[in-house]
Protein backbone atom coordinates (compact mmCIF):
# COMPACT_ATOMS: atom_id res chain seq x y z
CA UNK A 1 0.00 0.00 0.00
CA UNK A 2 1.12 4.07 -0.97
CA UNK A 3 -0.12 6.85 0.73
CA UNK A 4 0.74 9.90 -0.70
CA UNK A 5 -0.03 13.33 0.05
CA UNK A 6 -0.64 16.59 -2.20
CA UNK A 7 -1.18 20.48 -1.33
CA UNK A 8 -4.02 21.88 -3.28
CA UNK A 9 -4.96 25.00 -4.55
CA UNK A 10 -8.00 24.23 -6.08
CA UNK A 11 -8.06 21.20 -8.20
CA UNK A 12 -4.28 21.55 -8.69
CA UNK A 13 -1.22 20.70 -7.24
CA UNK A 14 -0.28 23.66 -4.95
CA UNK A 15 2.64 26.02 -5.80
CA UNK A 16 4.00 25.49 -2.00
CA UNK A 17 3.98 22.86 0.53
CA UNK A 18 2.08 24.96 3.57
CA UNK A 19 0.48 27.60 1.78
CA UNK A 20 -2.74 25.51 0.49
CA UNK A 21 -5.79 25.15 2.94
CA UNK A 22 -6.29 21.77 1.86
CA UNK A 23 -4.33 18.24 1.25
CA UNK A 24 -5.68 15.31 -0.82
CA UNK A 25 -4.92 12.20 0.88
CA UNK A 26 -4.56 9.02 -2.12
CA UNK A 27 -4.37 5.60 -0.33
CA UNK A 28 -2.56 3.32 -3.66
CA UNK A 29 -3.24 -0.57 -3.64
CA UNK A 30 -2.06 -3.13 -6.55
CA UNK A 31 -1.64 0.39 -8.52
CA UNK A 32 -5.25 1.04 -8.02
CA UNK A 33 -6.41 4.22 -6.09
CA UNK A 34 -8.38 2.50 -3.38
CA UNK A 35 -8.65 5.39 -1.31
CA UNK A 36 -9.36 9.48 -1.61
CA UNK A 37 -10.23 12.01 1.02
CA UNK A 38 -9.13 15.91 1.52
CA UNK A 39 -8.03 17.21 4.96
CA UNK A 40 -9.28 20.79 5.24
CA UNK A 41 -5.49 21.93 6.89
CA UNK A 42 -7.14 25.00 8.62
CA UNK A 43 -4.62 27.07 10.13
CA UNK A 44 -1.82 24.66 10.73
CA UNK A 45 1.63 25.95 9.84
CA UNK A 46 3.86 23.66 7.47
CA UNK A 47 5.52 22.07 10.36
CA UNK A 48 2.40 20.79 12.15
CA UNK A 49 1.18 19.53 8.72
CA UNK A 50 4.58 17.60 7.90
CA UNK A 51 4.00 16.01 11.49
CA UNK A 52 0.49 15.22 10.71
CA UNK A 53 1.47 13.57 7.32
CA UNK A 54 3.85 11.31 9.60
CA UNK A 55 1.82 10.12 11.73
CA UNK A 56 -0.79 9.35 8.68
CA UNK A 57 2.27 7.24 7.26
CA UNK A 58 2.44 9.14 4.25
CA UNK A 59 5.37 7.87 2.13
CA UNK A 60 5.00 10.27 -0.91
CA UNK A 61 4.51 14.37 -0.40
CA UNK A 62 3.94 15.91 -4.18
CA UNK A 63 3.81 19.74 -4.26
CA UNK A 64 5.35 22.25 -6.49
CA UNK A 65 7.88 23.88 -4.14
CA UNK A 66 9.00 23.48 -0.16
CA UNK A 67 11.07 24.75 1.99
CA UNK A 68 14.85 22.51 2.20
CA UNK A 69 13.99 22.39 6.04
CA UNK A 70 10.89 20.93 5.76
CA UNK A 71 11.83 18.75 2.73
CA UNK A 72 14.93 17.76 4.63
CA UNK A 73 12.53 17.39 7.73
CA UNK A 74 10.14 14.94 5.95
CA UNK A 75 12.64 13.04 4.44
CA UNK A 76 14.62 12.02 7.62
CA UNK A 77 11.67 10.37 8.51
CA UNK A 78 11.41 8.25 5.20
CA UNK A 79 8.84 10.32 3.03
CA UNK A 80 9.94 10.48 -0.74
CA UNK A 81 8.96 14.24 -1.69
CA UNK A 82 8.47 14.60 -5.06
CA UNK A 83 8.93 18.49 -5.73
CA UNK A 84 8.65 20.68 -8.87
CA UNK A 85 5.23 18.97 -9.47
CA UNK A 86 2.47 20.98 -11.36
CA UNK A 87 -0.69 20.48 -13.32
CA UNK A 88 -4.14 18.75 -11.86
CA UNK A 89 -3.30 16.54 -8.96
CA UNK A 90 -5.15 13.91 -9.47
CA UNK A 91 -3.92 13.91 -13.35
CA UNK A 92 -0.61 13.90 -11.70
CA UNK A 93 -1.12 11.29 -9.56
CA UNK A 94 -2.15 8.84 -12.60
CA UNK A 95 1.31 9.46 -14.19
CA UNK A 96 2.87 9.24 -11.01
CA UNK A 97 1.05 5.11 -10.96
CA UNK A 98 2.27 4.77 -14.69
CA UNK A 99 5.62 5.64 -13.48
CA UNK A 100 5.63 3.35 -10.74
CA UNK A 101 3.69 0.44 -13.48
CA UNK A 102 6.88 1.01 -15.47
CA UNK A 103 9.85 0.53 -13.01
CA UNK A 104 8.31 -2.31 -11.59
CA UNK A 105 7.82 -3.79 -15.19
CA UNK A 106 11.39 -3.09 -15.93
CA UNK A 107 12.55 -4.74 -12.44
CA UNK A 108 10.50 -7.64 -13.15
CA UNK A 109 12.31 -8.32 -16.22
CA UNK A 110 15.45 -7.92 -15.04
CA UNK A 111 14.49 -9.43 -11.64
CA UNK A 112 12.96 -12.14 -12.99
CA UNK A 113 9.38 -11.41 -11.42
CA UNK A 114 10.42 -10.12 -7.86
CA UNK A 115 9.37 -6.36 -7.27
CA UNK A 116 10.33 -4.62 -4.07
CA UNK A 117 9.30 -0.53 -4.40
CA UNK A 118 11.78 1.24 -2.10
CA UNK A 119 11.30 4.43 -1.09
CA UNK A 120 13.93 7.07 -1.37
CA UNK A 121 16.12 7.44 1.50
CA UNK A 122 17.96 11.41 0.38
Amino acid sequence: MIKIAVPLFKDRVSPHFGASPKMLLVTIEGGLIQSEATWDVGGEGPMEIARHLVSLGIQYVICGGINRAYKDWLTRRGITVMENQKGLAREVIKNLLKEFGNERHEQERVNGGSFNFVKSQK
